[in-house]
């Protein structure tokens, strides 16, 4: 850590949770983007979603930097006194029946350095890689729908949209597909 993953757009659904966790002050203290809704052109249709409209300030949502957000949050994590280990990887998983019970690991910088840890629970959060499922449950499933595919970059000097809430998130609809544009 940190280290790059495309941003995030974060919705005002996901205040509860960072409340739940005790991170909901420093999330907003960091500095990321506020996002005041979200604008939509779909077919011939053009709206826009106000999250001030539901009942809070509109400042509960924010377009974040992944990598400073995933930063944060593991720190924070980490001041609660979860032990993090970083530079590694799962090499291989120990069950007990279908119950995953220990890890095997190894240092991505020092392949020599190699351990073993215990658990009674284990949290995948490998995000799309799925560790577990892909790699060592192997009940990796995909659904012929989600077979497809996206691009992303990032642009300099762009002008923000002129309509909708203020750093909003624009989708639009096209002929094949969808495209989204996160200031």
């Amino acid at each position: 850590f940190p280290r790059y993953q495309i941003g995030e757009s974060i919705l005002p659904s996901c205040r509860p949770i960072l409340e739940l966790l005790g991170v909901w002050d420093k999330v907003q203290a960091h500095g990321f983007q506020p996002k005041g809704g979200a604008y939509f052109f779909w077919g011939p249709e053009e709206w826009e979603v106000k999250f001030d409209n539901l009942g809070d300030d509109g400042t509960n949502a924010w377009q974040v930097i992944r990598s400073e957000f995933d930063e944060l949050l593991l720190r924070h994590a980490e001041s609660l006194g979860v032990e993090v280990v970083e530079n590694i990887t799962v090499k291989e998983l120990e069950f007990d029946g279908e119950r995953p019970v220990a890890a095997q690991w190894a240092g991505t910088k020092d392949p020599a350095e190699a351990g073993r840890i215990t658990f009674d629970y284990v949290i995948d959060a490998s995000g799309r890689g799925g560790v577990m499922a892909a790699r060592h449950v192997k009940n990796r499933q995909y659904h012929e729908i989600f077979r497809n595919v996206a691009a992303w970059t990032y642009w300099k000097n762009v002008e923000p949209l002129d309509r909708g809430p203020e750093g909003a998130i624009a989708v639009c609809s096209a002929p094949d597909g969808w495209y989204w544009f996160i200031p």
